[in-house]
């Protein structure tokens, strides 16, 4: 019997499917439809897993949907209501949406697959996220989890505790349009980045400036009430504008070129002032989770989560004893907590870790295409290591393409661009020829567990999150010596840690370091605005456009061919 959750409608439209038992399979929208952050219903990631498992009525014991559909219309609504002239346009909008949203959920899933409506069940936006929380720590009673994100359901901010009894308790809520999320996310806007796609761009510009206004943001965003000020915004009144006149008064024009370098500093500066906001209203939530709950360790879940500059900065405050970030904190995570909402439902207990890899095997994704109609075998498996030791000791960099797809937006070594992090023109052509991009943000270097030592430091309290570049790491000098261009302008870097000695990273890394080459470079195998590579005609379109030889597959290596 599967159990199937599914988040939708807002931002990275996903599905997850498991048995409980064995079977896990984990799908975004956009991976089907190339479409970066597809927030449409996911019929296609739906039509996979049906014909990959067979789906009917009889095998399937539940889906859930990872909100309330009407709760979260609703609340928006009365929000709306209450100032109808000032917030005519929202109000507009929101009602001719109607037909489009999540409230016609049952419908828009009955239309690819007839289920019962006995079936069905409906968790809560923010229980969601901390569900799929749950998943990555052993025992769920020592912690507390923390949500916060944009807002779901009318809220922006909670507080639960799970109890060994499989009691789940919500402690706090902050409401609508009280949200940090939407706080950082108008400041994405006004920097001239993509809202629910910029925010890390913000987060990595701010590193080169300097919280000069801080009181100024202050004055927007109450860090120890955690209270917004509305004059400041426009999000709330209009869908097509996120911050008002008033903001422009204090900042100046908004920003949409970032590449003119004569205003760099002043708008890198805005981005540290609203970075400094963040950390400061976070860590205040978090000592508010440990008020009410009296738990010293927390899962972080929420869109806000990934913000990994804010949770290596909350770790050197001593404000708690572990901090675990899930590898995809956002949305599309939480299809993952609708699961487990419904396995939890029917069982009376929780589904068990699902580690980093619950996507399909790259196997399964391809059975419609024959590897040599794209790709030209240059070595076979059982030499795989030391054909992509010698391509990556001579300065190539390789696309992998190999078992599970991660969960999360940041590749962790199934699906990357990899290449030797002490080769500087190496990492400059990856930066800037082939993802194109800006200057100002850094790229993640992939190492050994056991050599991470050597080159880097970190706080103990948020070690754990190092396996899915949940955080920022400080360079030891051993780094600055032979790997200076992958560290970032404040001496930080986005490590992930390998330690899974079954993997093909694991074997590549340690057959590396025969050539003194102890780290490399890992970014996701995509072009900038488009999602994650997915099936192996993405894998060659890709390639050819960023102009890339070499791919490292299960079956071996393999060029891309001239087609």
């Amino acid at each position: 019997m599967f159990y199937i959750g599914i988040s939708a409608y807002y931002h990275e439209s996903s599905v997850f499917l498991t048995d409980g038992l064995n079977i896990n399979c984990f799908l975004k929208e956009e991976y089907f439809t190339r479409i970066k952050g597809d927030k449409s219903f996911p019929k296609r990631s739906l039509e996979f897993l049906i014909e990959k498992y067979s789906l009917n009525e009889k095998n399937i014991k539940s889906v859930c949907f990872y909100e309330k559909p009407f709760k979260s219309w609703w609340e928006i609504f009365i929000y709306s209501i209450k100032k109808p002239l000032e917030n005519k346009k929202l109000l507009i909008h929101h009602l001719k949406n109607f037909n489009t949203g999540s409230i016609f959920f049952y419908t828009h899933l009955n239309k690819t697959i007839k289920i019962s409506k006995d079936k069905i069940l409906y968790s809560s936006h923010h229980l969601s996220h901390c569900l799929y929380g749950s998943l990555y720590v052993k025992n769920v009673d020592d912690y507390a989890f923390v949500s916060c994100d944009g807002v779901g359901e009318g809220e922006t901010m909670t507080i639960y505790t799970i109890d060994t009894e499989n009691l789940i308790k919500k402690h706090w809520t902050n409401f609508y349009p009280n949200s940090i999320g939407l706080f950082y996310s108008t400041i994405t806007d006004f920097l001239g980045f993509d809202i629910n796609d910029g925010e890390f761009k913000v987060m990595s510009l701010s590193s080169y400036g300097d919280p000069i206004y801080e009181k100024e943001m202050e004055q927007i965003f109450d860090c120890k009430q955690l209270k917004l000020n509305s004059s400041y915004f426009e999000f709330q009144k209009d869908p097509e504008r996120s911050f008002s006149e008033k903001l422009i008064k204090i900042f100046g024009k908004p920003y949409l070129n970032l590449v003119i370098k004569e205003n760099f500093k002043k708008y890198s500066n805005i981005a540290s002032s609203a970075q400094l906001i963040l950390n400061k209203s976070v860590k205040n939530l978090i000592l508010k989770a440990k008020q009410l709950t009296g738990k010293n360790k927390i899962v972080l879940t929420g869109g806000v989560a990934l913000n990994c500059k804010m949770i290596h900065d909350l770790s050197k405050q001593n404000i708690f004893d572990e901090l675990i970030v899930p590898p995809s904190p956002g949305d599309s995570g939480s299809a993952i907590g609708a699961t487990n909402f419904s396995y939890f439902h029917e069982n009376n207990r929780f589904l068990k870790n699902i580690g980093l890899f619950p996507g399909p095997d790259k196997n399964q994704i391809n059975k419609k295409f024959q590897l040599n109609e794209f790709f030209e075998k240059i070595s076979k498996k059982e030499n795989s290591l030391e054909t992509a030791t010698e391509l990556i000791s001579k300065g190539h960099i390789l696309t992998t393409y190999i078992d599970k797809t991660e969960t999360g937006p940041r590749a962790l070594g199934n699906t990357s661009i990899i290449c030797n992090a002490k080769d500087k023109l190496a990492v400059e052509n990856l930066n800037n020829r082939i993802k194109k991009r800006e200057f100002y943000q850094p790229l993640a270097p992939m190492l050994l567990k056991e050599k991470f030592e050597k080159y880097f430091s970190i706080q103990d309290n948020i070690k754990n999150n190092l396996y899915s570049m949940g955080t920022l790491c400080e360079a030891k000098e051993d780094l600055k010596n032979d790997y200076f261009s992958i560290i970032h302008t404040d001496n930080t870097c986005r490590a992930q840690v390998i330690d899974n000695e079954n993997s093909f990273i694991f074997k590549l890394l340690k057959k590396l370091a025969e050539n003194n080459i102890n780290i490399i470079v890992n970014t996701s195998f995509n072009i900038s605005k488009d999602p994650m590579v997915f099936d192996l005609f993405d894998v060659y379109t890709n390639m050819r456009r960023m102009n890339i030889e070499y791919i490292i597959m299960n079956e071996g290596i393999f060029k891309a061919k001239e087609i």
